[in-house]
């Protein structure tokens, strides 16, 4: 995972401009707009440590995955700052 013009960060370092971290949402419609909170289930994976590797067990079947980069407190910096694939696990 990767991100342009931003630092990744844990959220344990609080707000911080300029900063934040990744989530990956499993088959979510339209990202989420710019400050609303993303939950955090099994649909919404938060990689709150700064992570920048993850990976994820899916059963079979077609996903739509969105990467969406947020401040520490969740809040999504919107659609600049997520891209979205379509991948098929067999």
């Amino acid at each position: 995972m990767g991100v342009n013009g931003m630092e990744v960060r844990p959220i344990s370092e609080g707000v911080v401009d300029g900063t934040g971290h990744h989530h990956i949402l499993v088959n979510i419609g339209p990202r989420y707009p710019k400050g609303a909170v993303i939950p955090n289930d099994d649909i919404n994976r938060h990689f709150g440590a700064g992570q920048t590797e993850a990976e994820l067990d899916l059963e079979p079947g077609k996903y739509k995955l969105t990467l969406q980069f947020a401040d520490a407190n969740h809040r999504s910096f919107g659609n600049t700052m997520s891209h979205s694939i379509d991948i098929t696990v067999e």
